[in-house]
């Protein structure tokens, strides 16, 4: 169409194409405070040209699509990141969970009367020098056999607090491992719908999009993936080599199991490949239930299993008060059992402190056990029980302040990325105030433009009365 019906249609696709833009600006200005928008921007071109014989006339402009300002590949490394920062996080909230609720046993700040293990392995050995002093007094003993009582039951109260860490660990496992499942359902439905919407070529399904890349950045923090797409736009999810999600499709599932010991394992289903994330929150629960944990209860069992093994064996071969002999110290094989001997906490004067029969000053027994207390032990890596303990806080220590530190120092990368990406893909105000007048221009000359051509075809229909 040509000549002044021409120009009247196009000021009409200009009206619109001018109002789209406005409308977008609107909808970018709405979301202005959304951290998880991306900014619209409408891309226009030149319509279709009407060739006249030698003369060839445009026809106006038209909205060709809804581009969104994204950089998919900073994306891609938000997400990565987000990933190492998961893990980090998680690992920090078991390591201030263990020093909650170990902090009263392995009293790791050594704040004197806290009552730790080194406190209760300091008590028995000073309470050996008071019955080695004086062997036959029955004050003596009951102070050591309290003393001894006392040091097991920590043990025994150590070994219960890092059960109910794992349990606490073992549970926040399956949940994670239900949220997971959860968001892979969500990112498959996303895709539906965003196939859907831009069925026909048309790519305008923005705001699914942005919804889109803030649960996949939530599925990231909990394990690693790897995002890609195929030819025909479709969104596949791969974790280590496994698929996991194939466009509308989630192909793969997390299940965690419980094993006769240690923690629950995580499997792919259906194929029941193990997985074991080195990344995400699934990976830093793994790390410290089965590192963190598993490291502490072994030092704690060296360091009660040494300790029973040994002084059963020099208590076993001493004297009592009555020259009785031949009685274990302790019973039980590790910190999750080890107690005082009953028959001693009844009868004090069953203990075994004499070397020799018929000698109830002689402290040779007790001196020997009072030895061994301070002497290194082989079985600890030639330490001491009380350089075991402290070694034991030491590690625990290091490890809360390097975590803390990796941890900060990868918020801040993070934090640098997305700031990075904000520059690019979020909204700016006086960008889009800008924006909006310039839309707001050129429609009211688009409107002056129908406003004319209307007057002039007007004129034209007068003239012919």
């Amino acid at each position: 169409m040509s000549g002044l019906l021409g120009t009247l249609d196009m000021g009409q696709r200009a009206l619109q194409a001018q109002m789209k833009g406005l409308e977008l600006t609107g909808h970018n200005l709405a979301n202005v405070n959304n951290p998880n928008y991306s900014r619209q921007r409408i891309e226009v071109s030149s319509t279709y040209q009407v060739d006249a014989g030698m003369d060839s006339r445009g026809t106006g402009v038209g909205v060709v699509t809804i581009e969104q300002i994204r950089d998919q590949i900073l994306d891609s490394q938000i997400r990565s990141e987000k990933s190492v920062t998961g893990f980090l996080e998680s690992r920090m909230t078991g390591l201030d969970y263990i020093q909650t609720g170990m902090g009263s046993v392995l009293n790791p700040f050594g704040q004197e009367g806290a009552g730790g293990l080194d406190t209760q392995l300091e008590n028995l050995v000073a309470s050996m020098h008071d019955v080695s002093s004086d062997p036959s007094s029955r004050t003596s003993r009951h102070m050591f056999l309290d003393a001894a009582d006392t040091l097991a039951t920590e043990m025994r109260n150590m070994d219960q607090q890092i059960q109910q860490l794992e349990d606490r660990w073992d549970d926040e496992l399956n949940l994670r491992v239900e949220e997971t499942n959860l968001i892979l359902d969500k990112v498959a439905s996303l895709n539906q719908s965003i196939q859907k919407a831009e069925r026909g070529g048309a790519n305008t399904a923005n705001d699914l999009r942005d919804q889109r890349v803030n649960t996949l950045e939530s599925l990231s923090e909990l394990i690693p993936i790897d995002v890609n797409s195929d030819a025909n736009g479709r969104l596949q999810i791969n974790v280590n080599g496994v698929p996991v999600i194939d466009g509308e499709t989630v192909v793969s599932r997390l299940s965690a199991e419980a094993q006769q010991e240690g923690a629950p394992a995580i499997f792919w289903q259906p194929d029941g490949q193990a997985f074991a994330p080195s990344e995400g929150r699934l990976g830093g629960i793994q790390d410290v239930r089965n590192t963190t944990l598993l490291e502490m209860r072994d030092q704690i069992n060296a360091i009660a299993e040494d300790l029973i093994q040994t002084m059963n064996q020099s208590h076993f071969q001493g004297f009592a008060l009555d020259d009785s002999t031949g009685r274990d110290l302790f019973i039980g094989q590790n910190a999750s059992d080890i107690q005082l001997n009953q028959d001693l906490k009844d009868h004090p004067e069953w203990l075994q402190v004499s070397s020799r029969q018929g000698e109830t000053g002689n402290n040779e027994t007790i001196s020997n056990m009072i030895n061994e207390m301070q002497a290194s032990r082989a079985g600890l890596g030639e330490r001491t029980y009380v350089e075991a303990h402290a070694d034991l806080v030491a590690q625990l220590g290091q490890s809360i302040r390097s975590s803390r530190s990796d941890l900060e120092d990868q918020q801040a990368m993070e934090a640098l990325m997305i700031n990075q990406r904000e520059s690019i893909s979020g909204v700016s105000l006086d960008e889009e105030m800008t924006q909006l007048v310039k839309y707001q221009r050129a429609f009211e000359a688009s409107a002056r433009l129908v406003s004319i051509v209307d007057d002039m075809l007007s004129t034209i229909v007068a003239m012919g009365r």
